[in-house]
């Protein structure tokens, strides 16, 4: 299977997995450089992804935990997943085009969407990612913020 750049179609991975779930571990494994995938609909449920790199600036940040991702779709304004990762820097939260932090998601959705029924929507997913957060990230994993 082949993972594609979601820009521009290029095939940024690809490997002989039946399966774009498989493929996606494969290319946790071999350290792939998976930014700006198009993973849309992939169904990654169960999928070990412990050790994949997300990047934020100029610092790593690497998914912990037995259950690293949460995703929830579709949802919000644009009708698309929101996915949630449990890494050593805290949650991340990735939806459209943006990625960063649970605490800069929410006030996005504060600033953007305040008390439309997308606004509702995002902040009973915050909450729930909050609950698979605490459920789930093991404290021996997580960095002090630097």
């Amino acid at each position: 299977m082949k993972i594609t750049n979601r820009y521009t179609d290029a095939v940024m991975y690809e490997d002989d997995a039946p399966t774009i779930k498989e493929t996606v571990e494969s290319a946790v494994k071999s350290d792939a450089n998976l930014r700006g995938a198009n993973l849309r609909g992939a169904d990654l449920r169960g999928a070990y992804l412990s050790g994949a790199y997300l990047s934020d600036a100029d610092q790593k940040i690497t998914l912990i935990g037995k259950r690293p991702l949460f995703s929830i779709g579709s949802i919000g304004s644009r009708s698309d997943y929101l996915y949630a990762y449990l890494t050593d820097h805290g949650v991340y939260v990735r939806t459209g085009c943006f990625l960063g932090t649970l605490e800069k998601f929410a006030a996005a959705v504060d600033e953007k969407h305040k008390d439309s029924i997308h606004g509702a929507e995002y902040r009973a997913a915050i909450e729930m990612i909050k609950i698979h957060a605490e459920l789930w990230t093991p404290e021996d994993e997580v960095r002090d913020e630097q």
